[in-house]
């Protein structure tokens, strides 16, 4: 996406040029979802989706692997003000709204709550709704919440302050310091150029980088990417988000476990796999190659 940090950098600040690369962006897609439904149909060779998505793909059989953890993701849960929940457990049987159902926003919070014994997945009643239209349905009390990553999440905070409040996210605690959002690279590119796959786990590390010490910069370069997101909106928004650290090798490995364990957790995956060898098989380090 246009407003991701690490590929504004990448495209805008050199990086890709720097490493000879000559990037074709595809058309946008809806979610990660259809991103790798169309990796998986040979419409482009490398992706990025969040590893909650990647994860039932490659265990379904996707011809592709993971090779590195480019930003962290921004998952936010707001509550409407006047819903009176205070506690993740209050938002069992509520209306719960999402832009996307697809997304991986759900996913995310349905793991963190099922950790503490709730069962999200079914026992919240969720919403399919534009983003546009959140707003409204909340004043009108037909949602109770709203689970969104930025900078859809951050624009309703920013644009309606009365309206929500923000009760969990993933940029505090152990999560701000996990990786979200990987890049894949079909198996048939992978063995068809190399060399193509380390240039551009390069060009996106430097990039991420760049992207966590310049961080003001970075809101610049992404600022525009949604009508509502101003310079300085972008810029508040960079600075309240996790530190951007590209995830290679043996750390990629060891996360992609430990969110195997978390799909395992929800019943997205088997439980009888050993989810250290099922992280093994899916990554590769391709500096190492």
């Amino acid at each position: 996406a246009e407003h991701c940090p690490v590929y504004a950098a990448a495209d805008q600040k050199g990086f890709f040029d720097h490493y000879n690369l000559d990037i074709d962006i595809a058309p946008a897609t809806n979610d990660g979802h259809d991103t790798l439904e169309a990796l998986q149909h040979r419409e482009f060779d490398y992706a990025v989706a969040p590893a909650l998505t990647w994860l039932p793909y490659l265990h379904a059989g996707l011809a592709a692997h993971l090779v590195m953890g480019v930003q962290p993701g921004y998952f936010r849960l707001l509550v409407r003000r006047s819903s009176g929940i205070t506690r993740l457990d209050q938002l069992m049987d509520r209306n719960v709204a999402m832009p996307d159902m697809n997304a991986a926003d759900k996913l995310f919070f349905s793991i963190m709550m099922r950790r503490k014994g709730l069962d999200a997945l079914t026992r919240i009643n969720w919403v399919a709704l534009p983003f546009a239209e959140i707003a409204d349905s909340a004043r009108a009390q037909r949602i109770d919440a709203v689970v969104a990553h930025d900078p859809y999440a951050w624009l309703l905070l920013q644009t309606a302050p009365d309206l929500f409040v923000e009760l969990a996210g993933s940029n505090t605690g152990h999560y701000a310091e996990r990786t979200s959002l990987v890049l894949g690279v079909a198996d048939s590119a992978l063995q068809a150029d190399p060399d193509a796959a380390t240039s551009l786990v390069l060009a996106l590390h430097s990039a991420a980088r760049w992207a966590n010490t310049h961080r003001d910069d970075a809101a610049t370069l992404i600022a525009g990417s949604m009508p509502e997101l101003s310079p300085a909106s972008a810029r508040a928004m960079l600075h309240d988000a996790p530190a951007i650290h590209p995830v290679l090798g043996q750390s990629l490995r060891d996360q992609i476990a430990q969110y195997c364990d978390e799909l395992q957790l929800v019943g997205l995956l088997p439980d009888a796999e050993n989810t250290t060898l099922l992280a093994q098989s899916y990554t590769r380090n391709v500096l190492r190659e």
